[in-house]
């Protein structure tokens, strides 16, 4: 099966063809959204088809800046749906403005097909590998529904990371549901010692490569923000701290549920109280 790109723009202009054209060339399947409506719709059940056979959904929007805005508001409580915009201006306040929308990558809003094609390969080989930390379950429809009724609520000041980490779990038992470089930050502090990393480690693990170390803060510090603000919503208080000149911790408990029992071993199954490497 092909990966499905979902490209919304509401005039298919001239470059539209090229880029088409390009990512048919490269073995993506195109579909043109002309509205937001559309653009929800196709995403819902590309995440559904997602879940079950882990081939990720890759978004591009073309429209302009408001739409585009709009848009990323509609795509970002989507698991498993990377999503690329292309923006009108490459200065730091225009990228800090797209970034805080939960957009995964960007590009120049005129840029070749290749620059495109480029972008979007970089943004699902992201999405496969951390879909890899996670394996998915072999069991079958019975097992899954038992394993979801026997799946311990978190504990008390415990955080976990469900649903292949696409949804994060808080102490009270809400669940938050995360954009795919959210799900990349929390997965890169839960795969290092002491729940830590550098600025460098979490900004080049989401496939990034930044101009220079400033703005690889900038753009972290506006994820952490965002990500912080979207559990406050939830009436609870995100445990990351920032170490100065240095990077992240997460001074919370944190286990990645589930991913255990696909490594065989029933006792981490049920008790999921230690990360895999």
């Amino acid at each position: 099966m092909r990966p499905v790109v979902l490209f919304y723009t509401l005039q298919a202009a001239a470059d539209f063809s090229a880029y088409t054209a390009a990512l048919v060339q490269h073995g993506y399947e195109v579909r043109y959204c002309a509205d937001a409506a559309t653009l929800r719709q196709e995403a819902r059940l590309g995440a559904d088809r997602a879940a079950q056979d882990g081939e990720p959904v890759l978004a591009i929007l073309a429209a302009a800046t408001p739409f585009n805005r709009a848009a990323a508001s509609i795509l970002a409580g989507l698991p498993r749906v990377g999503v690329l915009a292309q923006v009108d201006s490459c200065d730091d306040a225009a990228l800090v403005a797209t970034l805080q929308l939960g957009i995964d990558a960007w590009c120049p809003r005129k840029c070749s097909p290749q620059v495109l094609v480029l972008a979007l390969h970089s943004l699902k080989r992201r999405l496969e590998s951390y879909a890899a930390v996670v394996p998915r379950q072999a069991a079958g429809p019975s097992q899954q529904g038992e394993a979801a009724a026997g799946s311990p609520p978190a504990s008390e000041g415990q955080w976990q990371l469900r649903d292949q980490a696409w949804v994060l779990e808080m102490p009270s038992g809400r669940r938050l549901r995360l954009t795919s470089s959210e799900r990349n930050f929390m997965l890169t502090l839960l795969q290092n010692p002491d729940n830590a990393a550098t600025h460098d480690d979490l900004f080049h693990r989401r496939g990034q490569r930044p101009a220079d170390a400033q703005m690889a803060k900038q753009r972290l510090g506006v994820l952490v923000s965002r990500l912080r603000r979207k559990v406050e919503q939830h009436d609870d208080e995100l445990p990351i701290k920032s170490v100065h000149n240095w990077g992240y911790m997460f001074t919370g408990g944190l286990v990645l549920w589930g991913a255990a029992a696909a490594s065989g071993s029933g006792d981490a199954a049920a008790r999921p109280d230690e990360a895999p490497p």
